[in-house]
């Protein structure tokens, strides 16, 4: 399996009362069975696997995570392009983050690797992929070139705004420690509604190589109620799910009573507003007009909220 920290499709970490929620909403591995929710993607692809030799630059790396199978970027001076699928984000989220870990290597020894003229680009659409803007460029060294294992500690990380370029490149020339930028990052803020991405490795040679592995995007939130009065998910139940139209909706945590409930399509569009007067643990909704499909739930007490997806079957 691949050595990832995000293999899990959710992670969770308390902060004193607060509590950081990342959920994996694609992913890219690059391997034969890739892992999921797979990002896909297309664009001609390069892989290898395994480790560089002895005498390459680094020597014995890995060339995709823990030896597994990687995108490689070689000998194409026009540049090799992937765009990767649309990924709609659904609403609740306090940020979103594309990243990718990526490596510069000289597989055949250690007098070359990436220079001036070697990158690689990541653009970022907004709009599904209509228009494009680039975002995040790491190039090779400034003076010659260089090389660097996942294992450097350099972070190139940008917000995606403003929508121009910003570069990372490292200084010196050979091998990288601090300036190899291993970890790559692009953030947006919670409401946006839809990311798509396009890479782009530029290689002017067979000895300037680049590596990218592990590329996904993840939304994040926190809550900073206290922990015995946080309005989670798990605590609320619907009943039945899918429905032809009527559902309960139930919150076990009583010392949170169901003040309102908005009801959302998957874009995050409201469609309906229903306020719970009675400000009890179970409310009654019935959705009779709404056409058959999958929409979403924002359920809410005072400063409070959490999202539950439902299915409506028919009218």
């Amino acid at each position: 399996m691949k050595r990832t920290l995000l293999s899990l499709t959710l992670a969770i970490s308390c902060v004193a009362n607060a509590q950081l929620i990342t959920d994996t909403l694609a992913i890219q591995d690059f391997e034969v069975i890739p892992m999921t929710p797979t990002w896909t993607f297309t664009g001609p692809v390069v892989y290898r696997s395994g480790f560089t030799s002895a005498t390459a630059g680094p020597p014995n790396s890995p060339v995709g995570i823990g030896g597994s199978r990687a995108w490689e970027t070689t000998t194409n001076s026009a540049g090799l392009i992937l765009e990767f699928a649309n990924v709609t984000v659904t609403p609740g989220y306090d940020s979103v983050r594309v990243k990718f870990r990526l490596a510069a290597m000289d597989t055949g020894g250690t007098s070359s690797g990436p220079d001036d003229l070697d990158y690689m680009l990541t653009e970022v659409s907004l709009d599904g992929g209509s228009t494009y803007y680039q975002r995040l460029r790491i190039r090779g060294a400034v003076t010659n070139n260089c090389y660097w294992p996942y294992s450097a500690t350099g972070v190139a990380k940008v917000y995606y705004q403003p929508q121009t370029e910003q570069m990372f490149q490292p200084a010196t020339s050979g091998p990288q420690t601090t300036m190899g930028y291993s970890t790559c990052e692009i953030t947006f803020p919670g409401t946006v509604t839809q990311v798509r991405i396009k890479m782009t490795g530029r290689s002017s040679s067979a000895s300037d190589t680049w590596f990218v592995d592990n590329l996904l995007i993840t939304g994040e939130y926190v809550s900073s109620a206290s922990v015995e009065n946080t309005f989670n998910v798990s605590d609320i139940i619907v009943s039945p799910n899918p429905s032809d139209g009527i559902f309960t909706i139930t919150n076990q945590n009583a010392s949170l009573p169901i003040e309102k409930i908005v009801v959302m399509d998957l874009s995050g569009k409201e469609i309906k507003e229903i306020v719970h007067n009675d400000r009890g643990s179970m409310a009654l909704i019935d959705l009779p007009c709404l056409a058959p499909g999958l929409y979403l739930l924002k359920v809410s007490s005072g400063v409070q909220y959490t999202f539950v997806k439902i299915a409506l079957t028919k009218n």
